[in-house]
């Protein structure tokens, strides 16, 4: 089944019949998908010529950040053999590269996506005082901060400064907000839920490359124990993941 030069409302009733046949795992793997087609929709200018709009890794590193960890595979084949959706443009014993069928379907499955996150419910004060919360901190900021800090070997002083505000003022914001989403069943729910532990997956990062920083330095300012006792106190002591 072919979506290419089909009418924007075929390929929304595609997506409508994914969806439901494959429910929250579909739309994950879609989200993840968008989400790896962004990270590399931002480097286009320093990267060569890429393959295709996202890869199998990035895809399932995306995944990891949203909280999943099964194998996208089956999926991605169905997207691709049953529903058109996805094309494979490059397949190695090391990567595999997948386009979106057409601009139409990525622009369609991108609005799916974005509404489906931003849904809001007007019937619910307690959804809508989060929800601005949730606007005004800024959480793709934060992210994109935050994944920046965790590869830096070297840290300047703005970045000590900007993190200690981050970890005063919003962090705190978006542990109160997951302590009263984090135990309700509803969708809209669970969603605001998986944004927030997004970004404590990647601020146990930086945990980690901080303690690697203070490893290397035989002094430390006053100022920097300081933050190292907030951003732990937040979050405890770092975990150690699978890539250590």
């Amino acid at each position: 089944m072919s979506v290419e030069n089909v009418a924007t409302d075929n390929i929304k009733a595609l997506l409508s019949d994914f969806l439901v046949k494959y429910g929250e795992r579909g739309k994950a793997v879609l989200e993840a998908a968008v989400r790896a087609s962004r990270r590399f929709e931002k480097k286009r200018d320093i990267l060569p010529k890429l393959p295709g709009d996202f890869d199998y890794k990035t895809l399932v590193e995306e995944l990891g950040l949203m909280g999943y960890s099964y194998n996208p595979s089956p999926i991605l084949r169905i997207l691709e053999r049953d529903y058109g959706l996805i094309k494979t443009t490059l397949h190695t014993s090391r990567q595999r590269w997948f386009i979106f069928s057409s601009p139409v379907v990525k622009d369609v499955i991108e609005d799916y996506i974005i509404r489906s996150r931003e849904y809001i419910d007007e019937t619910d004060p307690e959804y809508l005082i989060i929800k601005t919360q949730l606007i005004a901190v800024n959480i793709e900021k934060i992210k994109d901060f935050l994944n920046k800090l965790a590869i830096k070997e070297r840290w300047v002083e703005t970045d000590y400064e900007k993190l200690k505000k981050i970890s005063t003022e919003d962090l705190v914001i978006l542990s109160n907000i997951y302590k009263k989403v984090k135990e309700k069943d509803e969708e809209k729910w669970q969603n605001i839920a998986k944004e927030i532990e997004d970004v404590f997956r990647i601020l146990n990062k930086v945990i980690l490359a901080v303690h690697k920083i203070k490893e290397k330095k035989t002094e430390q300012t006053f100022e920097e124990k300081d933050l190292y006792k907030e951003i732990e106190n937040i979050l405890g002591r770092p975990e150690k993941t699978l890539e250590d």
